[in-house]
């Protein structure tokens, strides 16, 4: 059977982190290529996230661009109220942001870093799933997926080559993944995960091309963040897979840059 042409026709997505070079971004235009409506949530980047906006309505799709802290819980009460006045209840949540690659040891990380960290990983994860759970419920149809930590449940990397507070909050996620999974699955919804290595970035102006298998990807020796979206979409689209993290390896466990 061939795979409808725009299989979230009517399905409205919240990405996070969607506004710089990496995942977001290009999860933001996948999900609008096979038919969603999207909600491009930055940070800090508001001049960057209208402009992948503009690349969501190109592709004939409703877009808004909001500026928001995830890991603030009045920021994601403001965030899901902007959402529902403006596109509706998000029915796909994508939790792309993260915290900074930054290698330290232990005792040279200060504990206001720690709790950032943590707060960006595993806050930002617990705020918007709670925020979108109800309306996810009420439809019987709901789809969750957060970027993961390759290998991060197995942390093998010296503390100068890879952060410990970054690894225990993607492992913290897949505790999550596989919890909520357990527990929605009952609602109609699923909770993913995707978990790369260290990628390869495809320019942003090639994007919208790569996306639609005019830019070969052939010739990068790392995964993309273009692979990284198409398994978030391909998650999104299967009804049937539930608490997984599905591992994109690159030839070292690493981080998805900001």
């Amino acid at each position: 059977m061939a795979k409808p042409e725009a299989p979230l026709l009517g399905r409205i997505a919240l990405v996070t982190g969607a506004a710089g070079r990496g995942v977001g971004h290009a999860t933001a235009l996948a999900l609008a290529r096979d038919g969603a409506d999207v909600l491009v949530n930055t940070h800090r980047s508001g001049e960057a996230a209208e402009a992948v906006a503009e690349e969501v309505r190109s592709l004939g799709r409703r877009a808004l661009a909001v500026a928001a802290d995830v890991s603030v819980p009045a920021d994601v009460d403001r965030l899901l109220a902007t959402a529902r006045e403006a596109l509706g209840a998000p029915s796909i949540l994508v939790v792309s942001a993260g915290a900074l690659w930054k290698p330290r040891t232990l005792d040279a990380i200060p504990p206001d870093d720690w709790r950032l960290a943590l707060g960006e990983e595993i806050d930002s994860l617990y705020l918007l799933a709670r925020a979108c759970l109800p309306a996810m419920r009420a439809a019987g149809w709901g789809r969750i997926v957060t970027v993961a930590g390759f290998d991060t449940e197995d942390w093998r990397v010296p503390a100068e080559d890879g952060p410990i507070d970054y690894a225990l909050g993607k492992a913290g996620r897949h505790w999550l993944i596989r919890t909520l999974a357990r527990q929605e699955a009952r609602h109609g919804v699923t909770v993913n995960g995707v978990a790369p290595g260290p990628i390869t970035r495809v320019p942003p102006d090639a994007l919208l091309d790569a996306l639609r298998g005019a830019h070969p990807l052939d010739a990068y020796r790392r995964p993309t963040q273009v692979d990284v979206a198409e398994a978030i979409a391909w998650l999104v689209a299967q009804p049937a897979v539930n608490g997984t993290v599905v591992s994109l390896p690159g030839p070292e466990p690493g981080a998805v840059e900001a």
